[in-house]
């Protein structure tokens, strides 16, 4: 009666577990079918007793290599498959799969269990987070922005732990997702810590994670974030602003890929590849000891160093062409489609010491304060005293070729220096070179003086 009780019970609690499961015998037969793995295929209940297990799953590895086979012969588990099942009506579901030996008190194998989850919306969104997470998405064709393209390329197929620097706004977070998506552990978790907005004991809890009874308010255990990326990557955000005590344990978990929850003695390994981030002056950091040199070593693997707005200004009108379109999605009323190519000289001559995060917001800032679709210098909130009135100013419209804004700009810069080189390549924020390189790319040539 008591077996009976207690497998009447096991039996309930599997119906109601959120992941499908399958018991079969040694002639792969299905014994148990839960609600779970019924309601995916879309079969009844009833429906699928004694079938042979391929007929029901259908799935991608029956006919060539079955998981339960592989199992048995092997005599272990196998854990984390990816695998496709098909459904009653013909549908697709891609699934990740546990398949477990059973045994009996002797250890002979008597059956099997497969376990598997219907990830089919999560890879969906996995796609689009590749998608938008992909090198094209990552703007700009400066020279400098090039090499960067060539470093994510490098170091993304290597499990190498990356230190990106840069000023805040410049894209540091952008790198970190492009280099997490283009890499092997695309499919794993992508962990975000911004380690400056988290005080000290919050941020080792966060990191780490804690037992219960660790500290006040730690009424259980908790993984932290390195538990929750393991097999993929965590990205630490303003890493010089870690604390000294946790920068000690945050070294040990690069160095011997362990660490040891808040309260607790016992280590946990774990395989997490480290993406650091920091807008800090590292070497001042090492200097004043605010930044432990050995943990510097470690995350100083390779290095990607973005440059800042001010130094690749080329990139201006394809950043100002990529919000634009993205604020008009958002401003459908506005019908945004323009911008003068004064409003744009303007941005072009202006420092941003926000970088590209202060660009996005002074186009935002302009699309709201423009009246007729048309953002004009008037509207962009720059600090420096706004210039007369112009008359009918040559238009930019945002779905035709860039290149025919940067020709009108760079005329237009040409005349306002007198067509003086040097000046107006450092006023653009190019070289002599480049400048010379586009004028011959687009015919651009003084005109000559009118005889008297």
């Amino acid at each position: 009666m008591d077996e009976l009780i207690h497998k009447a019970n096991a039996l309930k609690v599997l119906d109601a577990v959120s992941d499908g499961v399958i018991i079969t015998n040694l002639e792969r037969r299905i014994v148990f079918i839960n609600e779970t793995a019924r309601r995916l295929l879309r079969y009844s209940e009833g429906e699928v007793a004694d079938a042979r297990c391929k007929n029901i799953t259908q799935t991608s590895e029956c006919e060539y290599s079955c998981p339960m086979t592989r199992a048995m012969q092997n005599g272990q588990d196998l854990v984390g498959l990816p695998m496709w099942y098909r459904t009653k009506d013909g549908q697709l579901l891609n699934c990740r799969t546990n398949v477990m030996l059973l045994r009996d008190d002797a250890g002979k194998v008597v059956g099997g269990v497969e376990v598997f989850s219907d990830i089919t919306q999560i890879a969906r969104l996995q796609e689009s987070a590749e998608e938008r997470f992909s090198f094209s998405n990552i703007i700009g064709h400066n020279r400098n922005m090039q090499e960067v393209f060539d470093l994510i390329k490098m170091v993304a197929e290597t499990d190498s732990t990356v230190l990106i620097t840069g000023e805040s706004g410049t894209g540091k977070e952008m790198v970190a997702n492009a280099i997490h998506f283009n890499s092997t552990r695309r499919t794993r978790a992508f962990v975000k810590v911004n380690c400056a907005a988290l005080n000290e004991g919050v941020l080792e809890s966060e990191l780490f994670g804690h037992v219960r009874g660790a500290f006040t308010g730690a009424i259980a255990d908790k993984m932290g974030r390195f538990e929750l990326a393991h097999g993929g990557t965590i990205f630490l955000d303003e890493i010089a602003e870690i604390p000294p005590a946790t920068q000690v344990k945050l070294l040990r978990v690069l160095q011997e890929g362990e660490l040891e929850r808040v309260g607790s003695s016992k280590g946990v390994k774990v395989d997490v590849r480290v993406v650091a981030a920091t807008n800090r002056d590292l070497a001042a950091a090492l200097e004043d000891g605010s930044f432990r040199q050995d943990l510097f070593y470690r995350l100083n693997v390779f290095r990607i160093v973005l440059p800042p707005l001010r130094d690749r200004k080329d990139d201006v009108p394809l950043l100002v062409d990529y919000f634009l379109k993205k604020i008009a999605a958002k401003m459908p009323s506005k019908n945004l489609d323009r911008i003068e190519t004064e409003a744009l000289a303007r941005l072009m001559d202006y420092r941003f010491p926000g970088n590209i995060r202060e660009l996005e917001n002074l186009v935002e800032h302009a699309a709201i304060r423009c009246q007729d679709g048309i953002i004009r210098t008037r509207d962009l909130p720059l600090p420096s005293a706004m210039p007369p009135e112009e008359a009918a100013e040559p238009l930019y419209q945002i779905h035709s070729p860039l290149e025919t804004l940067e020709r009108d700009l760079i005329l237009k810069t040409l005349d306002a220096n007198d067509w003086k080189i040097s000046k107006t390549a450092q006023r653009l924020g190019i070289s002599r070179v480049t400048l010379w390189r586009k004028m011959k790319e687009y015919g651009v040539q003084k005109k000559a003086a009118s005889a008297p």
